[in-house]
């Protein structure tokens, strides 16, 4: 049995945590640069507010219904998350997990043959709320697309099922597949729900009536997979988290910018942490990518969009020779007289750090630069995000979040936040 561990509302928990005040009232957490909601509370799903709205369309109703907003705190989100998954893992093996995203994570529970299921996870579960104060539902099931079905049904019902649901009989998995819109199976979505529906397939139980040659025209091997995992035959495995292939920082800047100097800090800056997610995983890149963009939806402003490329003469993951590249191409494609309001670095083609093939006939001197970067990221590592940086990195944030709590700062300041599993730039 494979046992999914996902965290409720994991961004409205977390700003529930630092003020509690907030319980039982509509809140929503919004994206990069304050723009869509990508949090909502029970109550503020009640009220219609849908994942992605755009802030600014749903203003008078947040004001109407006294909706509390907030911009996203990645870094604390990053420490709740590492506290869920240490409290998860601790129940299994150092392998028979996976962490999927942020808010969720895979147990698999197949050798416990001779214990109850339901409560060993329930007791995770309670565990997880009492010592890192998260709210989870944990579906439990034969295979992993099942597990989300059962997850699916729990958060639905979270006091019928005290937030634990088992299929674990046929019977019971037939019901779920009956009352399972089609595009609500994991792997499906909306687009292909629609291609779905227009076949007859209302449902993910009207999926498994279909021919197996039918559903492999569809939508190829995966689909037969698919309906494997839903009859409960297990074909997703735990997988291992893989290095990238690779690495893009990009941002849509929170206000249009005109001052060269601005937009090169920012593409600087993002290069930079290319770079340290290089490092991070012990790979060094041979191609580094920039580009810049003006607002497309503004009609009355110039239109301008340009990306260049660069071979490096040796593979590297230090930042100050991949900042020196970078401020090179930034220098190749900006124009005078734009209003900018998207930027980005992409690094790819990587080779693992100790099998460097170095260019004869150009100077390497990633070795010289690579204590000075490991010790740059054991310190942040220590005392937090951009602590010690590179002199032309502003320090702050490329978010642009104005919606900080008082609460939040004051975390901020009485605590030093170390590195989480995962990362928002």
């Amino acid at each position: 049995m494979y046992a999914l561990v996902d965290c409720n509302n994991f961004f409205v928990s977390c700003e529930r945590i630092l003020n509690p005040s907030l319980e039982d009232k509509p809140v929503v957490v919004l994206s990069n640069n304050d723009g869509c909601v990508v949090s909502r509370s029970r109550e503020a799903q009640a009220l219609g507010i849908p994942m992605g709205a755009p802030a600014f369309k749903y203003k008078d109703l947040f004001k109407k219904h006294d909706v509390k907003s907030f911009s996203a705190k990645f870094e604390y989100y990053n420490v709740k998350s590492q506290e869920v998954i240490k409290i998860s893992t601790s129940y299994v093996d150092k392998t028979d997990f996976e962490v999927y995203s942020i808010d969720e994570l895979f147990l698999d529970l197949s050798s416990f043959k001779y214990i109850n299921i339901y409560e060993y996870c329930l007791g995770i579960r309670n565990r997880i709320r009492n010592e890192a104060e998260i709210p989870v539902s944990i579906g439990i099931a034969p295979t992993k697309t099942l597990c989300k079905v059962a997850n699916r049904i729990v958060k639905l019902y979270p006091e019928k099922f005290e937030g634990v649901y088992i299929l674990n009989t046929a019977e019971k998995i037939e019901k779920a597949l009956k009352w399972l819109d089609i595009e609500n199976v994991w792997g499906i979505g909306r687009k292909l729900g629609v291609k779905m529906r227009d076949n007859g397939v209302y449902k993910a139980w009207d999926l498994l009536q279909k021919p197996e040659i039918w559903v492999r025209k569809l939508m190829g091997i995966h689909g037969v997979r698919m309906i494997n995992e839903l009859k409960g035959i297990r074909q997703l495995e735990l997988e291992a988290p893989a290095p990238k292939k690779s690495i893009a920082v990009t941002r849509s800047f929170m206000e249009m910018l005109t001052e060269k100097e601005e937009v090169r800090e920012r593409v600087e800056t993002f290069g930079m942490y290319c770079s340290e997610r290089l490092r991070k995983q012990n790979t060094c890149c041979k191609i580094v990518t920039v580009f810049v963009q003006t607002n497309r939806f503004r009609k009355d402003l110039p239109e301008y969009k340009k990306a260049v490329t660069q071979i490096l003469p040796n593979p590297t993951n230090s930042s100050i020779i991949i900042g020196r590249v970078v401020n090179q191409l930034f220098e190749a494609i900006y124009k005078d007289g734009y209003h900018y309001k998207r930027a980005g670095v992409m690094v790819n083609d990587f080779v693992p750090e100790n099998e460097r093939l170095i260019n004869l006939f150009e100077e390497d001197i990633q070795n010289q630069h690579l204590p000075v970067m490991k010790a740059m990221d054991s310190l942040n590592k220590k005392f937090g995000k951009d602590k010690v940086r590179l002199g032309s990195m502003s320090g702050k944030n490329t978010f642009g979040r104005t919606r900080l709590s008082p609460e939040y700062e004051a975390f901020l300041k009485n605590n030093t936040l170390p590195e989480a599993n995962f990362r928002f730039h």
